[in-house]
């Protein structure tokens, strides 16, 4: 099969290009990248006014298989991140059975290749059972094709097994990915500790406890020469934290979510359990750190982690709502909407923290569009006006705290392995 983008604005953050072009793909590989390209039978796909992006990477998601698939299972999550952009996610660990052995790796890229519809990675456990007793298969899951190593959905508190676990990893050349929150300070608590916390009576969660935990594995990563990647950071005192690292040259990188660079804990006051997140929406202080620390290159890569509970688990009272919400189908509108359309961001700017910046981090060879990569492509409209309704997702979860926005900017075609799998909203396998 050949296709050929036509007349598009090329955004390649990995070669500094942004030109009006043309993108000729031929069974599955991006063959040729240029002006005024024509191919004999190629299947033509006119993209004047529009941005043709390296196909957009999260590199934080959950999509509950095995064992949780009330919640979302990979055919779901797959169909709702084509929906939004994106042409690869990985998954994180914490499901029942916990993906702690290579036979659970290997079963979950044989279900993204039957059942999914976007290129679909694994992320192995650090420790058997997410226990934080002993290690997992750390080697024998990379084997099998694991991209990262983590026991994201809680904090690690064994510091000991996280060096060990920092050292067997760094041997395969793989990074340590951290949830940072100290939770002997956070665990009680429901929001960020702050002044609305204390005006609605809610037990907070206080920034500090990211702050002594980001530390702490960044301090184990020096230590170990081994590379430790921060999930989803929320507070300014841990950018400052990986910035002073990166300056000594710890092998640190670091990511944020578009709910933590958008809003804040204001929102609560709605008592809304959508906005029930960990770590949670902090002060307006935290948020601008977060988009300066974006900005200057202290934190790498925008992440969703995406977090998709049933509806009746959501729909109780705040402090009785697990953490998180749906977030592959809104994160691209929500970061063009409050960060480009705001002069905050570049659109090469945002399409590396989303692509280019992700695909390094993990090892990929997509992220990039040039002839030899995979034909995994993003074409976005960023002028595109549209409102949030969580019953049209693809995702089964169907809390966001973005419900009814306006949003501007959004994905119109999603193509993996050179095949268009996502135009104008609807997912077509």
């Amino acid at each position: 099969m050949k296709l050929l983008i036509k007349g598009g604005r090329i955004i390649n953050p990995a070669e500094n290009m942004d030109m009006l072009g043309d993108i000729l793909i031929e069974n599955g590989r991006i063959t040729a990248v240029g002006q005024n390209l024509a191919v004999q039978g190629a299947e033509v796909y006119d993209a004047a006014g529009l941005v043709v992006a390296p196909g957009l990477i999260d590199m934080h998601v959950h999509l509950r298989e095995p064992g949780l698939e009330a919640k979302e299972d990979v055919a779901s999550g797959t169909r709702a991140a084509a929906a939004g952009g994106f042409t690869t996610v990985a998954c994180m660990p914490n499901t029942k059975p916990v993906v702690d052995n290579s036979i659970l790796v290997s079963g979950l890229i044989q279900r993204g290749q039957t059942e999914g519809v976007v290129n679909l990675k694994v992320i192995g456990a650090l420790s058997k059972g997410l226990e934080a007793k002993e290690l997992a298969e750390i080697g024998d899951m990379i084997q099998a094709g694991a991209v990262a190593i983590s026991d994201d959905g809680g904090y690690l508190d064994n510091t000991r097994l996280l060096r060990t676990g920092l050292e067997y990893t760094s041997m395969f050349g793989r990074p340590v990915i951290t949830h940072s929150e100290d939770e002997g300070l956070a665990g009680e608590g429901f929001m960020h500790e702050g002044a609305v916390s204390a005006m609605l009576g809610m037990k907070g969660r206080p920034a500090v406890a990211e702050d002594i935990a980001v530390a702490r594995d960044i301090m184990l990563a020096e230590y170990t020469g081994a590379s430790v990647h921060i999930a989803h950071v929320s507070s300014k005192g841990a950018v400052e934290i990986i910035r002073q690292a990166k300056r000594r040259g710890v092998k640190v990188t670091a990511e944020v979510t578009p709910h933590h660079l958008t809003l804040t804990d204001d929102e609560l006051k709605s008592f809304n359990t959508a906005f029930k997140v960990n770590p949670p929406l902090r002060s307006a202080d935290h948020v601008e750190a977060l988009i300066a620390g974006l900005k200057d290159g202290t934190i790498d890569a925008i992440a969703t982690d995406h977090a998709p509970h049933a509806f009746e688990e959501k729909d109780v009272e705040f402090r009785y709502a697990p953490s998180g919400f749906a977030g592959l189908e809104t994160a691209l509108g929500v970061v063009l909407t409050g960060l480009y359309h705001t002069g905050k961001f570049t659109l090469s700017e945002i399409i590396d923290k989303m692509s280019y910046a992700p695909a390094k981090i993990l090892g990929l060879e997509s992220g990039v569009l040039k002839a030899g990569a995979p034909a995994d492509i993003t074409i976005i409209d960023p002028e595109y006006e549209w409102t949030v309704n969580c019953i049209n997702f693809y995702t089964r979860g169907k809390h966001s705290p973005f419900e009814s926005r306006n949003l501007k900017g959004k994905a119109l075609i999603t193509i993996v392995n050179g095949s268009i799998i996502m135009q104008n909203g609807e997912v077509l396998k």
